[in-house]
């Protein structure tokens, strides 16, 4: 008897992925529903769900990821919430997803992670003027930093700010609190003047009034 339940379970599966090859869609998703009363793990059912969704190119593929991706995280299964948020950030920067992503490298103390998907939060933050809720990360996630990780975090913001919002009010400010908090580093021993000089050369390129701002800045309080 378990010889069947198991050959009728491989051939289930079989008939979902030849739905999916057919461009079956609602025959897909039936099957699917199907099989994910055998399944225990809800976070799979919700991958594979978007697995599904995603072979045919509809965006609610997203929805399912992200629940997944917080279901994994909750489980702290945090290399299978990492596979999923990355696999999404290849097609869409997703700023739900990234927030997990980013969220789960606080978690593993993965420092450079964090600088990285911060800078990848930014940018998709920016891109859809949701500025509110990159303020609102960059808080949360500034609060509970070192001073030497606060200074690369604002860092990074700065430049976001410079390479994607060209009238951003905000930036003077947060180009001296860099600045401050690179100097407190500094002197902490915490970083490097190559970091800092870095930095500068950065903001040369991307916006030279700005630079000259931080010079005339760093002259008068450095």
């Amino acid at each position: 008897m378990r010889v069947l339940v198991s050959e009728s379970y491989n051939i289930a599966w079989f008939t979902l992925a030849d739905f999916v090859t057919r461009g079956e869609k609602e025959r897909a998703l039936s099957m699917h529903r199907l099989l994910m009363h055998s399944v225990q793990d809800v976070a799979i059912a919700h991958q594979l769900e978007g697995d599904i969704l995603l072979a045919f190119a509809d965006d609610c593929a997203f929805d399912r990821y992200y629940t997944a991706a917080i279901l994994y995280k909750q489980s702290e299964r945090y290399q299978q919430a990492i596979s999923i948020c990355l696999q999404v950030s290849s097609f869409k920067e997703d700023e739900r997803i990234l927030e997990v992503l980013l969220d789960i490298y606080v978690i593993l103390n993965n420092k450079s992670e964090v600088l990285e998907t911060f800078s990848r939060l930014a940018k998709a933050c920016i891109s859809q003027s949701n500025t509110e809720l990159l303020q609102k990360i960059f808080q949360d996630h500034f609060s509970q930093s070192s001073k030497l990780m606060q200074a690369h975090l604002t860092a990074r913001l700065v430049r976001a700010l410079l390479l994607y919002e060209e009238t951003n009010k905000n930036i003077t400010r947060y180009m001296h609190q860099t600045l401050d908090l690179f100097k407190v580093s500094l002197e902490s021993s915490e970083l490097q003047q190559t970091d800092l000089q870095k930095f500068l050369s950065e903001v040369k390129v991307l916006n030279f009034d700005e630079y000259k701002k931080a010079e005339l800045y760093l002259g008068n309080n450095f």
